[in-house]
């Protein structure tokens, strides 16, 4: 009962989150139409990893309880490492860009992969404790969920972004596939 009570209080809180938005016409006070605010954009995107996580990975209260901590400080890593990442990543299309020569280059790149494989590092390191807290099976669902939440988010932005691409040439971002698919099924109805 208290599992149900848990993904339906983290699913009220990622719906509350996301529908803000739509309720406000997708416009925010002192912003032109279309344009986002990323701390929002994220904030959504957060209680919607944490809704997913719960849903996927059927965590009890007690092991929700000492799982979610370790979690979050894996996640707090993860992000500072993506920072570094980030930064290499500039360096390195800075010394291309600039042509600094191939020492400097090789610096800027050996910087960068080091810095991926650093991060890459950061959630394996955290199994033991992953596994201490929901066990081996709920481990692997994790690592299967994280990959699997990352998938949907891609897709997804690729589809907004194709919807605002539309909208912005003066198209409906709804036509395409899916509406030959309708007119097909309404044509053998008929």
């Amino acid at each position: 009962m208290k599992r149900i009570a848990i993904l339906i209080s983290a699913l009220c809180l990622a719906l509350s989150v996301s529908a803000q938005p739509a309720q406000q016409g997708g416009r925010r006070e002192g912003r032109p139409e279309g344009r986002f605010n990323r701390e929002e954009m994220m904030s959504r995107i957060q209680s919607e990893h944490i809704a997913y996580l719960t849903a996927e990975l059927s965590l009890t209260p007690e092991e929700a309880q000492v799982f979610w901590p370790v979690y979050n400080k894996a996640q707090k890593e993860q992000a500072e490492q993506h920072k570094t990442v980030r930064d290499a990543g500039r360096e390195l299309r800075s010394a291309v860009k600039d042509n600094k020569g191939d020492k400097e280059i090789k610096k800027a790149l050996d910087n960068y992969n080091k810095a991926k494989a650093a991060q890459k590092d950061i959630l394996a390191g955290y199994q033991e404790d992953f596994i201490k807290a929901i066990g081996v099976e709920k481990t692997a669902k994790l690592y299967i969920a994280e990959d699997s939440f990352r998938t949907k988010q891609i897709n997804r932005l690729g589809q907004e972004r194709g919807n605002a691409q539309a909208r912005q040439q003066g198209n409906r971002p709804d036509k395409g596939k899916g509406d030959k698919e309708r007119n097909n099924k309404k044509e053998s109805k008929n």
